[in-house]
């Protein structure tokens, strides 16, 4: 018999891809990194021969120390998944390192295939997904070996002490055809189970049920990159990037697509600043514009409704949205001079004229899909007031500390020519003026060229209640997004200028796959808008020129990241999002096609379109599945009553062999092995033929010679090989079984009472 030498490289990466996925779904890498070294570990110490099992009593304490933490770490708040995965892989830990047996190998792969499990309750990644069906067909693979090892174990210890016999070219061929006919067995078996499963995903889609595990489950917390309402700078000291992936965007200026950017997307403005000079810092915070009543208009799918605003005519920009993740509650972003808005559902959308945003009506929810046409061109409505003059002649009320607008009024930061520097010749009450864009474009330059961009701070020090935009300026020289736009709005504030910070999205990421931009948490930005002469409001990007998070460079990893992106998005909205609906859908669809296809047969269309409505389906397909759940319960039932049963009958059999005396364990294995010679005492029984307590198996099969000849001679064979397996560590295979039955069948025959009576005539 030759040896099973792929079975433990396969056991190896199973388990290790169900760590792996583990791992994928609860974002902890450290977790898959070190099991995958404990697991490599083990396997050197076994290549090197150096491996000694984990005794029985370590493992079991390992164990229960495990599930106790696990279950501290429950009530202490940790979220579940975590925790029953964590206990799992620590399950497997212990495993490699006390395995002795065939049971041991057993239970790596059940703990393996229930990590897994659990893994696929918390994520819908469409990388998980590869790797769960690599997954499930390394472990079929790895399951029909383990079964070809246990038999090839019992064959070998049937051997052991025999000549082993047998054609060598038999052997050969089989070694070779082996690995073949595995792989094939592994492939069909795979196959029809990926066509249930397929079949059983569109046609019973997740229903009322869909949430029922979501306690155990990973929730993402608040990203700490992305778009918020909120635009302040006390919050977070260092902030980790997210390039989670928010929504594609497909433009159109006129008929052309555009395919370069940058693309700034507005969300929100902010034209005040404030601030609280307490011990404690202060809320020191943008405001959102005080604009003027909002415009609410009734948005009807599938049709563009305008907003009502004038615009300049001609250049018309399209933005197909099409949401990945949701943007933020009650915000829709647009490029600026938004004219009108096309859903994919009726809605309420409101529009801000003075500061030119769009948002949701409270209460209504975000669109998947929406459509937003703009001129591209931010103009003011009316003319403004004084801005940042109040009638009683004090700013604004933006808090400008004094340390700002002194600094706004360098030469170098703000500009100069050969009249001086442009802020001392700018009324500072004037509303607008002709060296506004000069001083907006000195000091966008300025900050561009000698501040840093950093998302880390925790190297930065303020005092208590100190504004973090004098800190910004006047001591660390480095921040993110908001803290370049900030301050910029802050010193063309104190200059008398109109100015504002706008938050939204920035991105020249174009994925070519898809054709359309790609919007990402990470691209989250900050910038500002200030007011010309001729009341339209130009766009100015503060933010040094050396941000990292728009230094995108074609590269071939970036193109192999958008079409990783591409699958990814066809995954969540064909796969992820499935559900009643799209099953519906898809109903729908694929009854279109048979009435195209089958026009002849309007008859048998009809039926079959009855047959598929949407009550009558649900009632038949809930009778279906309450019939599989009581079968399945029914079938649980008869398996445990015949388990029980058997377990009764080789119980009730090592007792009539006298096997009583033996462990638990080696009991059952040995009344299965020893299973013909009872037979063979409940044969010899209804022949009146009884072994007495004081005679030993040899004994009796001696005291057998008033059988016939045949009978008597297979009575002592059947004795010898009971002693064989009783007391030779000799085992039986199935075929050996099968002939000692045809054997006691031939002892049956010759004890017919015909038989030997035949018998005993021809002796006399």
């Amino acid at each position: 018999m030759y040896d099973i030498r792929q079975f433990k490289p396969t056991l190896y990466l199973v388990v290790l891809m169900g760590i792996i996925g583990f791992a994928m779904s609860v974002h902890s890498p450290v977790l898959g990194v070190c099991a995958a070294a404990v697991i490599a570990f083990n396997a050197w110490l076994i290549k090197t021969g150096r491996f000694t099992p984990l005794p029985r009593i370590l493992a079991n304490i390992c164990t229960f120390a495990a599930f106790v933490w696990a279950f501290y770490s429950v009530r202490t708040g940790t979220i579940p998944i975590i925790a029953i995965g964590t206990f799992l892989v620590i399950l497997q830990l212990i495993k490699f390192y006390e395995q002795r047996s065939n049971r041991d190998y057993a239970q790596l792969l059940v703990l393996s295939l229930l990590l897994m499990v659990a893994a696929a309750l918390n994520t819908a990644s469409l990388l998980f997904g590869l790797l769960f069906i690599a997954y499930l067909f390394g472990s079929l693979f790895c399951c029909l070996l383990f079964h070809l090892k246990v038999e090839a174990d019992y064959a070998r210890q049937l051997m052991l002490g025999q000549k082993a016999s047998g054609n060598s070219a038999t052997i050969r061929q089989d070694q070779h055809f082996l690995p073949r006919s595995m792989r094939r067995l592994t492939l069909l078996v795979a196959t029809a189970a990926m066509v249930c499963a397929v079949g059983v995903f569109l046609l019973f889609p997740r229903g009322t049920g869909a949430g029922l595990l979501d306690p155990l489950q990973i929730h993402a917390g608040q990203p700490v990159t992305g778009f918020s309402k909120q635009l302040g700078y006390n919050q977070i000291a260092r902030i980790s990037q997210n390039n989670e992936l928010v929504a594609y965007l497909e433009v159109r200026d006129g008929d052309e697509p555009l395919r370069q950017g940058p693309l700034y997307l507005r969300g929100l403005v902010y034209d005040r600043y404030s601030g609280a000079a307490d011990d404690r810092g202060g809320p020191w915070q943008w405001h959102e514009a005080a604009a003027s009543q909002p415009v609410t208009v009734t948005a009807v799918e599938g049709r563009q409704t305008p907003f009502g605003n004038q615009q300049p005519a001609g250049r018309q920009i399209t933005q197909q949205w099409s949401l990945v993740r949701p943007l933020s509650a009650g915000v829709l972003f647009a490029m600026g001079g938004a004219q009108s808005i096309q859903v994919d559902r009726d809605l309420k959308v409101r529009y801000w004229p003075n500061s030119q945003t769009l948002g949701l009506v409270d209460g209504e929810a975000e669109p998947q899909q929406y459509t937003v046409v703009s001129s591209g061109v931010l103009t003011q409505p009316r003319l403004l007031r004084r801005f940042l003059i109040s009638d009683a002649g004090q700013p604004h009320s933006s808090q400008i500390a004094p340390e700002i607008a002194e600094y706004a009024r360098r030469p170098e930061v703000s500009g100069s020519n050969q009249d001086g520097a442009l802020a001392q010749q700018r009324p500072v009450d004037a509303v607008t003026h002709p060296l506004d864009m000069a001083i907006a474009g000195a000091i966008e330059n300025h900050l561009r060229t000698t501040f840093a961009y950093t998302l880390d701070l925790t190297d930065t020090q303020r005092q208590a209640g100190e504004d973090p935009l004098v800190g910004f300026l006047l001591k660390f020289k480095k921040g993110h997004c908001e803290y370049f736009a900030g301050a910029m709005t802050l010193m063309c504030q104190s200059l008398g200028m109109q100015a504002r910070v706008v938050g939204g999205y920035k991105t020249d990421e174009y994925n070519e796959f898809e054709k359309r931009f790609v919007v990402r948490q990470t691209y989250a930005h900050a910038w500002v808008e200030v007011l010309g002469t001729d009341g339209v409001w130009v766009t100015f990007d503060p933010t040094s020129g050396n941000d990292p998070r728009f230094e995108k460079p074609v590269t071939l990893w970036s193109r192999l990241k958008h079409l990783y992106d591409y699958f990814e998005q066809k995954w969540d909205s064909n796969v992820v999002a499935y559900d009643a609906q799209s099953r519906t859908n898809l109903l729908v669809n694929a009854d279109i096609q048979m009435s195209t296809a089958v026009t002849s047969t309007s008859q048998w269309y009809a039926d079959l379109k009855s047959w598929l409505d949407e009550k009558l389906f649900w009632t038949v397909s809930s009778r279906l599945l309450g019939a599989l759940l009581w079968g399945m319960t029914g079938c649980a039932l008869v398996a445990i009553g015949w388990f029980v049963y058997e377990r009764w009958k080789l119980q009730r059999r090592a007792q009539r062999i006298g096997l009583a005396g033996l462990a638990g364990s080696d009991r059952l294995r040995m009344v299965r092995q020893l299973g013909f010679y009872d037979d063979l005492l409940r044969l010899l029984d209804r022949y009146q033929i009884v072994r007495q307590p004081h005679l030993t198996p040899l004994e009796f099969a001696r005291s057998l010679s008033f059988l016939p000849s045949q009978a008597y001679d297979d009575v002592r064979r059947l004795t010898r090989i009971y002693y064989r397996i009783r007391y030779g560590q000799a085992s039986l295979q199935m075929a050996q079984r099968r002939r000692l039955q045809s054997v006691l069948l031939q002892i049956a025959v010759m004890l017919n009472p015909a038989q030997m009576n035949r018998g005993r005539q021809r002796r006399t």
